[in-house]
């Protein structure tokens, strides 16, 4: 298959920063409360997800034995990285101490193993750090503690060597910000994203909608969202939230789940308010759209035009499919 539909991802991080909780809640639909009956990953545990058809995400969640990854195993561990994502425990004692040095020590090997290539078309791995646990730090303190620790640990990285980029989050399993950073993770992983939005916002002006979300079917990952501009003397919305789309996320997959659970199979959701009207339905069979009107909109109108735009991106979906087989073939 070629390195263009298939990414290695690292999940990397000492023992305890909670690796395998945030794996099981995105990737197998565990609630965050069963997280606890997880037992600790011990060596690399290696797993194979599909996205979106032609897309297959190779995650090596790489357990506690982090000396060992660093050293007989690093050819295998580190080389044909796509990307890192490096997770912190926030409330750690060694959090800018040996865990940063053990961070710093990745960053060195995923320099070694892949070293820039003039005929790649693609710039060295991507780096996510997630500072995680984040429920642990008193609220008032949690975005001075991100902020503190970002310019910390960039400093230090830059002064090791490091030319690539790092980007940050802040995450707990308890809300929505672990989906806002795996949402991101995805969509840096899609190729031709910027043809999709291209897509997506020509459909929403089609169906004169105010806001479009697309989500990965499995995972309810937001994968793209277009918003329709503000009309001349139309004021802004303060009342939404700018978290909404990963908490849509959150909602929707425990929602799922519970309905898994009694054995009601899940297809769509139609919400109507005074102020706007929401479909989520499935729009091609990797894929699902949420489609935000305002109030005066039919939620059947929406739903005609979401039926009427499968067949395109079923479409878009299969050309991009065919040609990662193509040049899988090749």
């Amino acid at each position: 298959m070629s390195s263009k539909s298939r990414k290695k991802v690292l999940l990397m991080g000492k023992s305890g920063s909670g690796k395998t909780s945030m794996r099981a809640i995105i990737f197998k639909s565990q609630l965050a409360a069963d997280t606890r009956r997880l037992s600790a990953t011990i060596d690399v545990e290696s797993s194979q997800i599909k996205f979106l058809g032609g897309l297959r995400l190779d995650l090596w969640d790489c357990g506690a034995f982090m000396d060992s990854h660093l050293t007989a195993q690093s050819s295998t561990v580190f080389r044909s990285v796509h990307s890192l994502i490096y997770i912190f425990d926030a409330e750690s004692p060694d959090l800018l101490s040996s865990d940063t040095h053990y961070f710093l020590k990745c960053l060195a090997a995923l320099r070694d193993q892949n070293p820039p290539s003039s005929s790649s078309d693609e710039g060295g791995p991507t780096v996510f750090v997630l500072l995680h646990k984040m429920d642990l730090v008193p609220l008032e303190m949690q975005q001075g503690k991100l902020v503190e620790f970002e310019a910390d640990v960039g400093r230090r990285a830059r002064e090791a060597g490091w030319k690539g980029g790092l980007q940050f989050y802040g995450t707990s399993i308890w809300n929505e910000t672990l989906y806002k950073a795996w949402s991101m993770v995805i969509s840096h992983l899609m190729p031709s994203l910027s043809s999709l939005r291209t897509h997506l916002s020509h459909f929403l002006s089609l169906s004169s909608a105010s806001e479009i979300v697309l989500f990965e079917r499995t995972t309810f990952l937001v994968i793209s969202s277009v918003t329709a501009p503000l009309r001349e003397g139309q004021e802004g919305s303060p009342e939404w939230d700018e978290r909404r789309f990963e908490r849509i996320s959150t909602m929707v997959k425990a929602f799922k789940l519970g309905c898994s659970k009694i054995r009601a199979p899940f297809t769509s959701l139609t919400l109507t308010t005074p102020h706007y009207t929401a479909v989520l339905d499935a729009l091609t069979p990797e894929t699902y759209i949420l489609v935000v009107g305002r109030g005066e909109i039919q939620p059947a109108a929406i739903e005609l035009n979401i039926r009427l735009a499968r067949p395109h991106f079923a479409k878009l979906e299969a050309i991009g499919n065919g040609k990662a087989a193509a040049t899988a073939a090749a």
